[in-house]
């Protein structure tokens, strides 16, 4: 049997996937949030940051969201701030065991226990590991360079020098000096909510160059990955085109506590026999599985075409707001459920523009209705 059991978490796995939570001793943060090392020290440049180490990764998360605007901007706790979305997939990946090196993998089985959790090296071999660098580190060190938070050290030289690093960081401190300081300048504007939408363009402009780029530049320990986890991680870039199309505004703690933080799969994907064990213990996290692998094969053309559909759908903001519970449905609901939901969806669109966005979204949508079929 598989060593992982939701029981053997600190909080409850399911409801923090499912969302519907109120308090943030219910997160995935809050068994090691008061513990995070310190490690901003001053304003001098000179605190060092080991970025192979979980736990400094991830305070370099918590000074972010602490240090960029403030609770008058982001609320009590900055419950609002964007960045809790980044940082609770950087707990997934920590917690499934993603981050440590692939070829170990077979022989241990994380169980989600405090000791396999917080030991806290990332390896770096670890295909996950350096896609959230630049999701991370390369965030903080692009924010420190556009002036809003101190100045860093790496303890790891060849990450500073690495060019794929490099290009990511640019494009974070454009992001930082530009768009998000235009935020921070207009936040008391009357013009909120558009500078609010703006916001979210340009940061997930920034998200998918940087997903484009460490791509690119990490070929190597992708294909180091067993090839059903890397179909994972590869749909699940395919995923962030989408998200992107709709200006996908729910990346709050907020949002995480109302709907959830969704169902990727909490073992890591070794083999048929692990995919087999998601199917009996983890259906949610299966079905997950294969609709990211149905992403991972479907054509850029299509792809395409499906952005522009929801681009359409994802004009209001009221419709943004309940694309979780939608795609839930379309995900995981029964033929019935997912039809319904496809109505109100092609509904708001207003019929597609062109015969080409039509032919996007009828593929898009037969995969999804014939997704629980092929699926037994």
């Amino acid at each position: 049997g598989k060593a992982f059991a939701a029981d053997k978490y600190y909080f409850d796995l399911d409801r923090w996937q499912a969302g519907g939570i109120i308090s943030f001793s219910q997160t995935c943060f809050s068994e090691y949030w008061s513990t995070l090392p310190v490690i901003i020290t001053n304003d001098e440049g000179d605190n060092v940051v080991d970025p192979w180490n979980f736990t400094h990764r991830m305070a370099l998360g918590k000074y972010l969201i602490e240090h960029t605007g403030g609770e008058k901007i982001w609320g009590i706790g900055y419950s609002k701030h964007f960045f809790w979305g980044y940082i609770a997939q950087m707990d997934w990946q920590q917690r499934s065991g993603r981050f440590e090196d692939p070829s170990k993998w077979a022989a241990a089985l994380n169980d989600g226990t405090p000791e396999a959790f917080l030991k806290g090296n990332i390896s770096k071999k670890s295909w996950w590991g350096h896609m959230n660098l630049v999701f991370s580190v390369a965030v903080y060190c692009g924010a420190a360079e556009a002036g809003l938070v101190p100045a860093i050290l790496l303890s790891d030289e060849f990450v500073e020098d690495d060019i794929g690093f490099q290009v990511c960081k640019k494009g974070w401190k454009r992001f930082f000096k530009t768009d998000f300081a235009a935020f921070l300048d207009a936040h008391n504007s009357i013009k909120k909510h558009k500078d609010d939408d703006a916001l979210y363009r340009a940061l997930w402009k920034a998200h998918t160059n940087t997903i484009n780029a460490g791509m690119q530049h990490n070929l190597e320990t992708q294909n180091l990955l067993p090839k059903e986890d890397r179909d994972v991680g590869l749909g699940w870039c395919n995923m962030v085109e989408l998200l992107a199309a709709t200006n996908w505004p729910l990346l709050s703690l907020e949002s995480l506590l109302r709907f959830g933080s969704g169902y990727l799969p909490t073992l890591r994907l070794t083999g048929p026999e692990t995919i087999q064990w998601m199917k009996e213990n983890r259906p949610l996290e299966y079905t997950t599985i294969h609709s990211l692998y149905q992403l991972k094969d479907i054509t850029n053309s299509t792809i395409h075409r499906a952005c522009q559909f929801f681009a359409r759908v994802s004009r209001w903001r009221f419709a943004r707001n309940s694309l979780p519970r939608t795609l839930h449905v379309l995900t995981h609901g029964n033929p019935v459920q997912k039809c319904l939901a496809l109505a109100r969806v092609l509904t708001l669109a207003l019929f597609p523009r062109s015969p080409l966005e039509l032919s996007g979204i009828g593929l898009f949508a037969m995969s999804i209705l014939t997704h629980k079929r092929l699926r037994n």
